[in-house]
């Protein structure tokens, strides 16, 4: 059997549309906050020493940014701190001093382990609680995966 150019499927339609219809399609049904691409990062901790507290001025501010409950954030610094916190007027109070440096490493491996995705990078994540584990559901790939527990 011999088949013309004519009738050979060229790969070009699935279904009746072609593949740039189909592309644009999917993205008009994007949610807004995900169709950007722009390069998110973490805003500068601005932590104090204070008597013998450690205090992070712009507390609100980070948490807004990492899209997280403060409480599940201030639990994870203390659990890796070995200290107490509390939340008050804005800004967390950590018992202790503790260099900044040290504060700026554990907020960078919660952003790598809690907020980003680790298939596509993007940041818009969720952490949901399910059978007794913490999984982040990633809303911009759909990828999932059972997280440290916090």
């Amino acid at each position: 059997m011999v088949i013309s150019m004519s009738e050979e499927k060229t790969g070009s339609e699935v279904f009746g549309f072609k593949y740039e219809e189909m592309l644009n399609r999917a993205i008009e049904r994007l949610p807004e906050k995900i169709k950007v691409a722009a390069e998110w990062a973490l805003p500068p901790l601005e932590v104090m020493n204070e008597g013998g507290r450690t205090i992070i001025l712009n507390w609100k501010e980070i948490v807004t940014a990492l899209n997280r409950d403060e409480k599940i954030v201030l639990r994870f610094l203390e659990h890796r701190l070995g200290t107490v916190g509390w939340i008050q007027k804005g800004r967390a109070i950590l018992q202790g001093i503790i260099k900044r440096s040290r504060i700026h490493k554990l907020m960078d491996f919660f952003v790598k382990e809690y907020v980003i995705c680790d298939v596509c990078g993007r940041p818009h994540t969720v952490l949901t609680k399910e059978k007794g584990q913490w999984i982040k559901k990633c809303e911009a790939c759909g990828a999932w995966r059972v997280v440290e527990r916090i």
